[in-house]
């Protein structure tokens, strides 16, 4: 005894109602992953260059620098850092360095 089920005489079968064989092992045809990962890069390359033509007329871009001013706006003070990381990295370096040279020429007497 078979257990397979009548197939209908319909052109369209769905995968469930075709008759199982335990001989042939199904095979499942799968797209490969570099194939996905190309046809995204080139649709994303595709949407940028559509972008970059329909932008290519208006004027985003200046292509010229300013004119200067007749006059020069005075300049304002501006109040600078005592404490910058330039000043701590200088005297994180001397001040050790001054004192060891001053502790190794001490020993010298």
């Amino acid at each position: 005894g078979s257990l397979q089920q009548p197939i209908p005489p319909a052109t369209g079968t769905l995968l469930a109602q075709q008759p199982m064989d335990a001989s042939k092992p199904e095979v499942e045809l799968s797209t490969p992953w570099g194939a996905c990962v190309l046809a995204g890069l080139g649709l994303g390359y595709a949407a940028a260059a559509a972008g970059a033509y329909g932008r290519q007329g208006s004027s985003r871009m200046v292509r010229a620098a300013e004119g200067k001013p007749a006059v020069a706006a005075a300049r304002t003070p501006v109040a600078y850092p005592i404490f910058t990381f330039r000043w701590l990295a200088i005297h994180a370096l001397t001040i050790p360095t001054v004192f060891f040279l001053g502790a190794i020429s001490s020993m010298q007497f």
